[in-house]
């Protein structure tokens, strides 16, 4: 196993105002601790936050896709979904109505949204959207949905349930399950368990177990995708794992993790959300991982 050391990268740069970027952008990124929504201007090493984007404006909620393409927020007036952009803002009146939630695909190009037990799998939501199929949940599950929009989990009290889009659902794991995620452009579902230090790779009908490095016994995010897996836990410690278990590259971030979510770049995952520090990013393009920022937007002085 290697242990590697971040390299923290940040470039000065400044950029345009907002109406007049162009160039590179990593996509959009929701700020819970405002409620608003940015933009990040730039490539992976010299990346900065817009000030808040006022296409969000008035929103009942908000949630940014991964790869950052676009958001969804609910409109207080009319109930409906609306589709939000940097730069616009369109209703979606083909989606069920007061949605209350969204969860995304890994890679954001399918989601499923809940209205109290009832849950709808939509699919092509950066282009035309489209109802696929639904099945229900308890509102408390935890859910996840595949890139095709053909499969979700929902997670209650440790048991781990597979729908599909036929109707037939299955269970996968009995008791014990704390988390499960599909792994990108994969049907194939990367799931924890109260077992400390174990990751379970499930693809089929078969099950994989891989052992995870010393100090990343209980981690809080995983993703993953054809090639290799990602785990991070609540101290800052992040794994990257091949599938066959047999190579472990370890980096420590120097933040508290709480997500593995993919930007508009592939192989590129943010690890924390928007607020007043940081937005930690893992660059796992390269032979090592490599840990980089975003620095926290910076207001000009009235």
């Amino acid at each position: 196993m290697k242990k590697l050391i971040p390299s923290l990268l940040l470039a000065g740069a400044a950029f345009a105002q907002e109406g007049l970027v162009s160039g590179p952008t990593l996509g959009l990124l929701y700020d819970p601790t405002a409620r608003t929504l940015h933009r990040v201007n730039g490539m992976p090493a010299a990346a900065l936050m817009s000030e808040h984007l006022p296409s969000a404006e008035g929103a009942a909620w908000l949630s940014a896709a991964p790869g950052g393409a676009y958001a969804l927020g609910l409109s207080p007036e009319t109930g409906l979904l609306e589709r939000i952009t940097a730069t616009s803002r369109e209703s979606l009146d083909m989606l069920p109505s007061g949605a209350q939630s969204v969860r995304f695909s890994p890679s954001g190009r399918s989601a499923l949204l809940r209205v109290g037990e009832r849950v709808t799998a939509v699919a092509g939501l950066a282009g035309a959207p489209s109802v696929a199929w639904e099945f229900t949940a308890p509102e408390g599950a935890a859910l996840a949905v595949s890139d095709d929009g053909s499969r979700a989990l929902s997670l209650v009290d440790g048991r781990l349930t597979q729908h599909l889009s036929d109707g037939s659902s299955s269970e996968l794991i009995a008791s014990d399950a704390r988390l499960a995620a599909y792994l990108e452009d994969s049907q194939s579902i990367a799931a924890l368990t109260r077992e400390d230090g174990v990751l379970l790779l499930l693809a089929g009908e078969q099950t994989r177990r891989l052992a995870l490095p010393d100090g990343l016994a209980h981690p809080v995010a995983v993703a993953g995708r054809g090639d290799h897996l990602l785990a991070a836990s609540a101290e800052g410690l992040v794994a990257r794992l091949a599938l066959d278990g047999l190579t472990v590259e370890t980096i420590s971030c120097g933040c508290a993790p709480t997500t593995i979510t993919r930007t508009s770049q592939a192989l590129l995952y943010r690890l924390n959300e928007a607020g007043e520090g940081p937005v930690w990013l893992l660059d796992s393009s390269g032979p090592q991982p490599a840990v980089l920022f975003i620095p926290p937007v910076v207001k000009e002085a009235e």
